[in-house]
Formats: structure tokens, sequence, C-alpha cells
């Protein structure tokens, strides 16, 4: 196993305040070798079960993908270079979404729109990565001697902290599915609490600044759990906790090309 990564996420203070529930939710697992693959979703903050839908999507998208890709050893090295592409690779996620969704809303009594939720997926091999997006999360990635590049962007509505959701009539116009083929050394996937320390609103670049240092890290990190322990302490450090009211959800990844994990 070559890709080194961990995933945590947190409650915000607003609603750690108000007795919300934490409404991200997000895993990261390797179902195969060099193969990476992560969910993330963020719970909508006018959903009363925002938390329920984000778990329910996350699971649906790696009870899916996670043997989709483990049956593929062929296309271990660009998890999407297959025929098809990302297209073939995300086919049906939506729906398994949906449906997995809709099955904890008629358990719990309430209509889907109860529990929206939006949903980044991404899959990656060391030389390439696909994205599948609904709603405001995002991914950035790093070549070997690359700079710091968004994989797609951030779905905004037409107003300020509005997003479009897996739930929504919506959903399948504003899916975007995004793929790089070309060699990948770091990841980070987030949810859109980070997204104001982490990115510039006028045209979506990342700041160095922010992740230089979490590349650093995970380049020279050889075991998940310390990874994993790095990532909560980051997220509820007093420093970011100053500058981030909402949720939080942060995936490192980095490629380590001899093997060393």
């Amino acid at each position: 196993m070559s890709w080194v990564a961990a995933l945590d996420f947190a409650q915000g203070r607003h609603h750690r305040a108000a007795g919300v529930p934490c409404q991200d939710f997000g895993r990261v697992v390797h179902p195969a070798e060099d193969v990476l693959l992560g969910a993330i979703a963020d719970g909508a903050g006018s959903a009363a079960l925002g938390h329920l839908g984000a778990q329910a999507a996350v699971g649906a998208a790696i009870a899916l993908l996670g043997p989709r890709l483990g049956a593929n050893p062929g296309l271990r090295g660009d998890p999407a270079g297959g025929p098809g592409g990302a297209d073939a690779l995300f086919d049906g996620l939506l729906e398994a979404a949906r449906a997995a969704i809709s099955e904890t809303a008629r358990h719990q009594g309430r209509p889907i729109d109860a529990l929206a939720t939006t949903l980044t997926v991404f899959a990656a091999g060391p030389l390439g990565v696909a994205v599948f997006q609904i709603g405001d999360g995002w991914i950035v990635s790093r070549g070997p001697e690359g700079d710091y590049a968004l994989v797609g962007h951030p779905q905004r509505g037409e107003y300020a902290n509005e997003t479009v959701f897996v739930t929504g009539a919506d959903a399948e116009e504003t899916l975007a599915i995004t793929h790089i083929a070309e060699p990948i050394r770091f990841l980070c996937a987030a949810t859109d609490g980070l997204t104001h320390v982490s990115i510039a609103a006028a045209d979506d670049r990342p700041h160095a600044a922010f992740f230089q240092p979490l590349d650093s890290f995970i380049a020279s990190t050889e075991d998940a759990a310390d990874a994993h322990r790095a990532i909560r302490g980051f997220l509820r450090s007093e420093g970011l906790r100053a500058r981030v009211e909402d949720d939080v959800t942060l995936m490192l990844g980095g490629w380590h090309p001899l093997g060393r994990a």
C-alpha cells in the first residue's frame, strides 16, 4: 500500500452551542493496492436530519465503488482510465446515494428533503484522480512538481451560502464529474467549512500557504493512525476554531512512490 491517507470531521462552534449534531461525515478507504477511495458529505443546515443524509450518501458511495475498484486491478494506476472513463466509474452513484437517503428518510418517517446533503467522491491512483461532485465540497491535488489545483469547482447557488444537494430535483443536471490523468502525489478533500481559509473566493485558486504544511506532513508520515490524530488535532485547534464556525471535514492523502507505508 503506497497511499497514506486519513480523514476526520468536527462539529462547528455554532452547532455545538445550539446542540445540533455535526452534519459533516466522511470516509476514506483502500479498496485495492495503490487505490484511494474517499467520500465526504455536508448535511444541509436547513435540513433537520442532514447528518443522517450525509452518512447515508457516504455509505452508499463506499459500498458501490469499493468493490468496483477492487475488481479492476488493471486500472490501479488511474481508476478512471478504462473504457468509459470517469463516467463509467461513477455510473449509478447518484441513484445509489439517493436510494440510501430515501431509505433512511423512510425509517425516520420524514421526507427526503429533511436529509438534504452534498456529496463529493474521489477515486485516485498514482497516475490519475476522478471526482464526482454535487455541492460545495472540493478536492485539491498536486503532481510531482506542479502547483496545487482544484479538481472541479465547488458548486454554489444563486445566493451566498447556497449550494445544491443530492436530494434536489436538479441533482442530475448539476452533477459534475472530473478526471485528471496525470501523476498525483498529494490530495486534500474538504467540505465548505474550510473553503474561506484555503481557497481564494475570486478565482477558486488554492492558497499554497494553507496546503504546503499539510502536504509536507502527509508526505513524511508513514502511519495512517498518526495522520488521523494530527488531522483531528488540527480541526479542533484553537487557531482554526477562531477562524471557522461551520462543521468541517478534512482528508489528506499522500502518495509514497517507494511504498514506505
